[in-house]
């Protein structure tokens, strides 16, 4: 784990107030944990606020509670996924394309692949 650091913000106790009462909708545990989120997801959000949607790309964003997060970034670690984000777009995929669509459709490429390499 990288190291952390602490730092310190003034907030008044209204905001403390909204943000803890947030949490507690969501099940949020950590102060912590809910502020650098929501750095993360305010950096993004102005990052996209300058871009058009083609540069940005159309997508979904998905929350996950830390310890799936971890859970992520460990299998990330010890080579089991490439990355956080390509292991659920492939869990996604794996629940929407049936393994028999799937099979037609490396048998249909594969046969016009065919079909290409004749020709040349």
């Amino acid at each position: 784990m990288e190291k952390e650091l602490t730092i310190s913000i003034r907030i008044s106790t209204e905001d403390v107030q909204m943000m803890e009462d947030f949490m507690a909708e969501r099940k949020i545990e950590s102060r912590s944990r809910f502020i650098r989120d929501a750095v993360a997801g305010y950096i993004e959000m102005q990052r996209r606020a300058g871009r058009s949607s083609s540069e940005i790309g159309e997508g979904i964003f998905v929350r996950l509670r830390e310890m799936h997060l971890e859970a992520l970034r460990l299998m990330v670690e010890d080579g089991t996924a490439f990355s956080e984000e390509e292991y659920i777009r492939k869990c996604v995929l794996d629940k929407l394309v049936s393994p028999e669509t799937e099979a037609d459709s490396a048998g249909r490429a594969f046969k016009a692949a065919q079909s290409t390499s004749r020709m040349k």
